[in-house]
């Protein structure tokens, strides 16, 4: 079969532009926070002893036009900021810690994005079943052209942006946590 030349360069073209609005892998070492200039660390119960349960929620994969962080990246990004705030704790810590990201805003384009990452949180004292921690935190995250050209590119750096914020006032809310004393298993 014979395809004219200008009809194969055409679809070159079409290829090579549809590449082009794929959006870039978003990293979970982007989103995890700085932790520079916190209050000293945890109450001494939740030092290493926090492990991360199950995450839910994400738009996983992303459509063309959007950037999107799924449930495996934000899990990824959540216990290693649990590591660097002091907090995380290998399996059978004392503590688990839920999260559900409920909201990660899309938008189509723009010169400046700005998105909102809004996660819910819920942390169980695995000895004694009792909720120790349950808050929905919402936070902000930004790119303008300054960050980058592409609006794919700026999406997904506001994305990380978003989560990275949202991390810190996490890890902010925990260190503010009293410390609990070990009390007998439930029966």
């Amino acid at each position: 079969m014979h395809v004219p030349a200008p009809t194969f360069a055409a679809f070159v073209v079409m290829l090579a532009l549809l590449g082009a609005c794929a959006a870039p892998p978003v990293r979970p070492s982007a989103m995890v926070p700085d932790l520079a200039g916190l209050p000293p660390g945890p109450a001494p119960a939740y030092r290493q002893s926090i492990v991360v349960g199950p995450v839910s929620g994400g738009p996983g994969a992303s459509a063309l036009w959007t950037a999107a962080i799924d449930a495996a990246q934000f899990q990824a990004a959540l216990g290693r900021t649990l590591q660097a705030g002091g907090l995380g704790g290998i399996d059978g810590g004392r503590f688990r810690l839920d999260a559900t990201l409920v909201k990660l805003e899309k938008p189509f384009a723009g010169y400046g994005m700005t998105v909102e990452a809004v996660v819910a949180y819920r942390m169980t004292d695995t000895v004694t079943g009792a909720v120790v921690y349950d808050a929905s935190l919402a936070t902000p995250g930004s790119a303008t052209l300054d960050d980058a050209i592409d609006n794919n590119t700026r999406l997904v750096l506001a994305n990380e942006r978003a989560v990275q914020a949202n991390l810190r006032r996490l890890v902010e809310a925990l260190y503010a946590l009293p410390d609990r004393p070990l009390a007998s298993p439930r029966r």
